[in-house]
């Protein structure tokens, strides 16, 4: 296995975050609501309409007990939990998400500290770049977990987390080209959005040694033009912030479940691996209880 040891995309500044700012670093869930029909379509043939969403309601559950463990082993963070998904899906507190069909356990403290705020804009882009905003008002540094990657253990986030200590931004790639992971710094919120004139984005770059600021490029934003989805996720994301003057910080890949297959090598994994199966009891909760369904 390859050793966690970030490879860095150098950029010509690292500036400190703003002494404005609440210090604590905020760590968010970025998720679809397990509604059926809505969630996890692409394995819909295979798990059904409403098995697809328990599997989804599965990962929200993983993730919340992931992130929750970040609360409680000391770490100190604000968590959110971001939900695509109107109505009642979209308000309220942890502990009452069990009754939406999202199985978590999570301490008191821990589900008091959760923020439940709903994605909004056109596509996952703008969501990303909105809740950014939301957060980096408040906090010096963020970080956007997806759900789709069950395996990722909690050592990943707290070395994402410290990445952006040292740098602007942070990624985790997964093999099929999108990420798992993204965070940025209260430095990084004038690239989410906006343009720079071409005469100044050329100067910018003709003194790309000097330690200076860096804003934006003439193509703006660091979620702009980025073909989510596909294999060229993680590098066009990759591109912006590079275009944006930003330092990346970019950590070891991990897979995610997206298809049948990503679900089969899921299935085999927590079946092997009672590391894995600390790191995702809920899939293997509904993995085994499927198993025995088809017996």
């Amino acid at each position: 296995m390859r050793k966690l040891i970030p490879k860095r995309c150098v950029s010509p500044h690292v500036p400190s975050p703003s002494a404005t700012h609440d210090s604590t670093p905020a760590v968010a869930i970025f998720a679809r609501a397990p509604v059926t029909g809505k969630a996890k379509t692409r394995l819909i043939p295979r798990l059904g309409r409403e098995g697809a969403a328990k599997f989804q309601a599965a990962l929200i559950s993983d993730a919340i007990r992931k992130v929750s463990r970040l609360v409680s082993s000391g770490h100190d963070v604000t968590p959110y939990i971001f939900l695509a998904g109107r109505g009642r899906f979209a308000k309220g507190s942890v502990r009452s998400l069990a009754l939406r069909g999202i199985p978590c356990t999570v301490s008191s403290r821990s589900a008091a500290n959760f923020r439940i705020l709903e994605q909004r804009g056109p596509g996952l882009g703008a969501r990303l770049e909105r809740a950014f905003r939301q957060m980096l008002r408040h906090h010096a540094a963020a970080i956007v977990i997806g759900t789709d990657s069950p395996l990722v253990p909690l050592r990943v986030l707290r070395l994402a987390l410290s990445e952006l200590r040292i740098c602007d931004a942070v990624l985790g790639p997964c093999p099929d080209g999108g990420y798992y992971v993204v965070g940025l710094r209260d430095t990084g919120v004038a690239t989410l959005s906006g343009r720079l004139p071409r005469k100044a984005v050329a100067s910018s770059r003709s003194h790309a040694g000097r330690s200076r600021r860096r804003r934006l490029t003439a193509s703006a934003g660091v979620f702009r033009r980025v073909r989510w989805g596909s294999a060229s996720a993680f590098r066009d994301t990759l591109r912006n912030l590079v275009d944006c003057g930003l330092s990346c910080s970019i950590l070891q890949p991990f897979p995610d479940v997206d298809r049948p297959d990503d679900l089969r090598r899921l299935a085999r994994e927590l079946a092997r691996s009672p590391k894995a199966r600390r790191l995702a009891p809920a899939a293997w909760s509904f993995i085994r209880q499927r198993r025995r369904k088809n017996r």
